[in-house]
Formats: structure tokens, sequence, C-alpha cells
């Protein structure tokens, strides 16, 4: 009998009912990408394009089971997690990860602590410790953007050498390929990180005027994609920065609405 090839993705992740951020923007990218993706939602938000009314986490338990059984059917080649809203639900996906980390190729995390009209994402006092000591040693890859590097590192990023002191910080807490994006110089957006080596790269795009809503998931998503695919950390990130880029262009293109703009 011949094994069917594995193309799993798994997304941990908010729900934006909107489609534009999230997990459905998580499945709509790595779906556009070949990929079939299974998904576990962590909380619930009551949003659109124009207005964050709030959120809500998904009970513990129905969680877990739902993590539970996902896993136990078919183990992934890649995992992208994006909001994770309590600690207690970072706990729950740490530990499930471990017991399957070894079916993993590639674990891609983007720290959501913000929705793009500025409302927290996440609740309780250890929540970012607790990310850092859980659940950082089983993940591959962070996509933060300046902002979310900031409240992670403690560093305040305004120059290109903050931002290498903030990879640093990422590549000692056992993130062997940190990215941060979203750095801007002018009129270019910069995504920065560290190769294999350690050496810090960039790959830059020029910067957009438009406001747009789930650029970090799709980033993120695509990010992981590329390197399912096998592609180089370098190489991975500039196609990822080139494929955004040329997807937000398009947005900015269609006729104007109201709020922010969902891209995909």
């Amino acid at each position: 009998m011949k094994m069917r090839e594995r193309k799993r993705v798994l997304v941990i992740a908010g729900f934006d009912p909107s489609g534009g951020a999230g997990l459905l923007m998580d499945v709509k990218v790595l779906t556009l990408f070949g990929f079939r993706a299974s998904s576990v939602p962590t909380a619930l938000t009551f949003q659109s394009s124009k207005v964050f009314e709030d959120w809500v986490p998904v009970d513990l338990e129905a969680f877990e089971r739902m993590l539970r059984v996902t896993l136990e059917d078919e183990v992934p080649m890649g995992v992208k997690i994006g909001m994770l809203a309590f600690p207690e639900i970072i706990e729950i996906t740490a530990r499930y990860l471990k017991n399957y980390r070894s079916g993993f190729k590639w674990v891609v995390l983007d720290p959501v602590f913000k929705a793009s009209l500025k409302k927290p994402l996440f609740k309780g006092e250890k929540f970012i410790d607790i990310l850092k000591r859980e659940l950082f040693p089983l993940v591959d890859v962070v996509t933060p953007n300046v902002r979310e590097a900031e409240k992670l590192t403690g560093i305040k990023i305004d120059s290109e050498n903050k931002v290498k002191d903030a990879l640093y910080f990422f590549k000692e807490l056992g993130i062997t390929f940190p990215v941060i994006t979203g750095f801007d110089e002018g009129e270019k957006r910069v995504c920065l990180f560290l190769d294999g080596k350690g050496r810090m790269k960039r790959v830059s795009v020029k910067r957009l005027s438009g406001r747009f809503h789930g650029t970090g998931c799709a980033f993120s998503s695509a990010l992981l994609s590329y390197l399912l695919e096998g592609f180089g950390e370098e190489e991975a990130v500039r196609k990822t920065s080139l494929w955004v880029y040329r997807r937000l262009k398009k947005a900015l293109e269609r006729p104007s609405e109201e709020g922010l703009k969902i891209f995909l």
C-alpha cells in the first residue's frame, strides 16, 4: 500500500470571523501553497475589518480535546502557532508539541499580542514568561514585528543594532531561526533575521501606505510553507517578503474600502 504524501500542517490560532487574520487567514495561505491545513482555535474574536469588540478564550478542556484528536489522527509536517490567549493554553500546547515534536519538520510561532485594531489579545500576568519558558524551546522560528519583539525582549528597538540585540536574545532562548518584521528604514520595510550560522541578514521591500489586516499571520504561514518546501532560511524569507508585498500592493489597487484592507 502506497503511503499518501504528508502535506498536512496544523494551525493553532485565534478565530477571526472576518477571515482577515488568525486561523482563517493561516488556512487560506497554507491552502494556496498546496498544504492540507487542520486547525485548532484558541479563542473566538468579535471583530470585522472596521471594529474589534472583544474576544473570549476557547474552553480549556475543549481546546485540549481538539488538539489531542487532531494529532492522534495524523502528525503534521509543520505547525503554525498564532494567538494563544491564556497561559493555560500555552501550557497545553507545549505539552502536546513536546510529545509529537520529533515528527515536525518546522514549528513557526507568530507571537500575537495585539490585533490590527490595537486591542490586546492575551491575558494573564505570567503570559509572556510562560510563553518564553514553555514554548520557545519547542519552536524553530519566531516572527514578531518590532513592537512584539520589544515586549518579548525588553529591548527598545530604535536602530538596526537593537534589532540585532533582540535577534540574539531569541537565539539565546533556543530559537534557531529568529525573524523580526516591520522595521522601517526610510521608504523601505525591512525584515531582519539570523541565518543558520548566526549572521544577521536583511530583506527589504518598498513600504506601502495602506492599513492592512492579517499581514503577520500571512507572513508567518507563507514562511512556514516555503521552509516546508525545502528552501533555505534566507531564500524562504526573501520569497515570503516578496509574496506578501505583491499581495498587499494588489489589495491597494482594489476600489477603496472602509476599515482595514483584507488582502487575501
